[in-house]
């Protein structure tokens, strides 16, 4: 038994040597406590997770999906054909491994002849099943557990792996015989039976803040974008603070709208939500799904066209989009972002995850100049004014304290951690009836771009090709790194001044 650990182990030294993705392997195991456990078992080829990208930690393991587990980890051939149980499918993926196993006389079937391969494997079965398959010495002394009684047939086994260090019990001074063993649980068995090397892993950050994710689930799915009006009838917004990062465009009459944008985050509570312009096609390489108010339809339809999935109040009931009464149309349609994603999946939209919005990294310009007071000018005389307080970037609106509000009353000030402005040329679409025109900033090609972080600003540029694909930022000595945090990106226009100091 010991050249089979062996073997087993080095295969895991030899296919974890090459680095981890970020969070590892699946997605559904992040911040468990078998999950390192379940890494060593993907390193050494005992599984492939229940379906791509997913191990499915909390599902229940089945006698065959035991018997496969433990034929793989011992290194058995399986044996085909064998009349040894009469509820086995010669095409099952466990056959032969129940078979093998059975030869062994490290499993068992039923008195009536049958194996029962999908039913649940109990810790009490798991703890027979290791103690045959890595044929333990006898236990010295119980376990000690209050539910396994020295008369219970299970009792050796259980004495067994406890004093091999296989199990430690499921509670305090409990082993939990009865319980169907989970995937987890099953991944940590294995592990220790057949002590194999826990990898480490690394962290899984969020492509649209850099921080560490809740987890892979939350952000390996569709960006919802959110266009959320910033008019003074509209403030303070609702939600808004939840965002994982803001894009700012101009609109008419020198104003600006926001698209807040949510990966990890969501809210049930979040507006005024209006409609979009042209330049709002830039988010096409995020991949997400935006909601809307009704807006000019032209240009919704025209963003359709490049690619951009919206959901529109014309489209939807409450709670999806709600008009509030304390507030005045048009500032009072709100949205919840959990709905606007369960919408999106019920039309079929794409649910991939978005790129980096930056090369997220710790920060890297000591000596760059200081700035505490940045002046972004949409129009005279319509400014955001950002004041740095020594560990975030705190809103204005002109010389007014910008603040948020929840569904309750409370607010707070609008704040972020990073800055960046990107310098769009100017330009005007009309609308097909030629009665009408928005504005609009080319956002294809390259450009000025400026961050703003730790109070420091850093000039650079950016660059794209088209709108498929998200902007790539550069300074003088290569690739821009923006700190992890919550970013707010003002897309403005290329003759309007930008001041700090």
């Amino acid at each position: 038994m010991s050249s089979v650990l062996g073997s087993v182990t080095a295969a895991v030294i030899l296919l974890l040597s090459s680095v981890l993705p970020p969070g590892g392997t699946f997605l559904d195991d992040d911040h468990l406590p078998g999950e390192g456990s379940i890494e060593a078992l993907a390193g050494a080829g005992l599984t492939k997770g229940c379906r791509t990208d997913l191990f499915c930690p909390q599902g229940q393991v089945t006698r065959g999906e035991m018997a496969t587990f433990l034929g793989r980890a011992l290194g058995v051939t399986p044996e085909p054909s064998s009349a040894l149980f009469n509820d086995l499918d010669p095409d099952a993926f466990y056959t032969g491994y129940v078979n093998a196993l059975a030869g062994q006389n490290v499993i068992a079937g039923e008195i009536d002849g049958s194996f029962r391969p999908n039913r649940p494997v109990s810790r009490a079965e798991m703890a027979a099943l290791l103690d045959r398959a890595l044929q333990l010495s006898p236990a010295g002394s119980a376990s000690g557990f209050g539910d396994v009684g020295p008369n219970d047939w299970f009792a050796p086994h259980v004495d067994a792996i406890k004093g091999a260090g296989i199990t430690t019990g499921c509670a305090a001074n409990l082993y939990c015989p009865s319980a169907s063993v989970t995937r987890e649980e099953m991944a940590i068995f294995l592990t220790r039976g057949f002590s194999l090397s826990i990898p480490a892993i690394p962290v899984r950050t969020s492509p649209l803040d850099g921080l560490p994710a809740p987890g892979g689930l939350a952000v390996n799915r569709r960006v919802i974008g959110v266009k959320i009006d910033n008019a003074a009838p509209a403030r303070p917004q609702s939600g808004i603070e939840k965002a994982d990062a803001v894009i700012e465009l101009m609109v008419e009459g020198g104003l600006s709208r926001m698209m807040a944008l949510y990966l990890e985050s969501d809210t049930d509570y979040l507006g005024p939500v209006r409609s979009v312009r042209p330049t709002d096609a830039l988010v096409e390489a995020l991949g997400g799904t935006v909601g809307i108010s009704g807006g000019q339809p032209w240009i919704a339809d025209m963003l359709a066209t490049e690619g951009v999935p919206f959901i529109r109040e014309s489209q939807v009931k409450p709670p999806i989009m709600f008009r509030i009464t304390s507030r005045s149309a048009p500032h009072n349609l709100y949205t919840s972002t959990a709905d606007l994603r369960a919408e999106a999946d019920r039309r079929g939209y794409a649910n991939a995850p978005p790129p980096d919005l930056f090369a997220w990294g710790a920060f890297q310009y000591p000596e760059a100049p200081t700035a505490s007071r940045i002046d972004v000018s949409w129009s005279d005389p319509v400014s955001t004014i950002w004041h740095w307080d020594g560990q975030r970037y705190l809103r204005s609106s002109g010389s007014v304290p910008h603040l948020w509000q929840d569904r309750q009353g409370a607010t707070g000030r609008i704040t972020a951690d990073n800055l960046i402005v990107i310098f769009g040329r100017y330009y005007e679409v009309a609308a097909p009836t030629g009665t009408g025109r928005v504005p609009a900033m080319r956002t294809i090609g390259s450009g000025r771009a400026v961050l703003f972080t730790q109070g420091r600003v850093i000039d650079g540029t950016w660059s794209r090709p088209d709108n498929e694909t998200w902007f790539t930022f550069l300074t003088q000595s290569g690739e821009l790194v923006v700190p992890p945090g919550i970013s707010w990106i003002h897309v403005i226009p290329h003759d309007r001044p930008l001041t700090w100091q």
